[in-house]
């Protein structure tokens, strides 16, 4: 994973995971959540409740995807 991506995206622009999580019917808030707890370990994927990685799969993981840093 894409650390310092996640970062930057968390720093400038964490409506865009709030606006992924609202499209995909889940709880905004609980995508940030998840992406600071990934960024506070690491990016350890095993670490996550099956929830938190649903979040992660659909809020997250296609910005980091996306990301150019």
């Amino acid at each position: 994973m894409n650390l310092k991506a996640l970062h930057e995206i968390l720093s400038t622009a964490p409506a865009s995971i709030q606006q992924r999580a609202n499209e995909s019917g889940l709880d905004p808030v609980v995508a940030l959540g998840v992406a600071k707890l990934l960024l506070a370990n690491d990016g350890n994927l095993a670490s996550l409740s099956p929830r938190q990685r649903q979040h992660f799969d659909y809020s997250i993981a296609p910005l980091l995807m996306r990301s150019s840093v």
